[in-house]
């Protein structure tokens, strides 16, 4: 759409925290990167509390993996409980992570976006969630509404449509970015 080469350096899984690592990691090897874009979940952001795996903390600070018992861990399965603290350093690493991205695509002279894909109507926890890691982080994002059966039938990944609105939506975005005529604080997409 852009005329320009795509590269995507996303592992099936990832965290915010591993996505940032992959990202710093890689993006020295490319000579003019024109756009760094990175997925922002809220429906997956319970991925960025897990602390069972090599993690980043606030302030981008490495902590080793901590184990826990299969018990603990068998349960959590079940019976996910997150305590309020939990949640707020993970809201607090996630900002900090966002940003991260952010100031790397700058520093390569790339345009930095972050794309919030969004199956159906977003609930006032995944709203609140949203506000409090991209807006208060002041990052440059698109939030994407998609029509809630517009994903693959066996899971919940976008299927081709939405991909297409996904797509449509980032191009935009950086469209408008590159032409300082054109409003550049849109931070609503609605899709359907």
């Amino acid at each position: 759409m852009l005329g320009v080469q795509a590269v995507n350096l996303g592992v099936y899984g990832f965290s915010s925290d591993q996505a940032y690592l992959r990202l710093r990691n890689e993006l020295p090897r490319f000579r003019r990167p024109v756009a760094v874009v990175a997925p922002f979940l809220t429906t997956l952001f319970g991925r960025n509390l897990d602390t069972d795996r090599p993690h980043l903390t606030s302030g981008l600070v490495w902590q080793p993996a901590r184990e826990r018992s299969r018990i603990i861990r068998l349960t959590s399965l079940f019976f996910p409980f997150r305590r309020d603290g939990t949640v707020e350093r993970g809201i607090a690493m996630t900002r900090d992570v966002m940003r991260a991205i952010v100031n790397l695509a700058r520093s390569r002279s790339a345009t930095p976006l972050i794309v919030v894909p969004h199956l159906g109507p977003e609930s006032d926890p995944e709203r609140t969630l949203r506000h409090r890691i991209l807006d208060e982080a002041q990052v440059p994002y698109v939030f994407v509404q998609l029509d809630p059966s517009w994903h693959i039938a066996w899971d919940h990944h976008p299927d081709a449509r939405a991909a297409r609105a996904i797509a449509d939506a980032i191009a935009t975005r950086l469209r408008a970015d590159r032409d300082p005529a054109s409003s550049s604080t849109v931070r609503v997409e609605r899709l359907q």
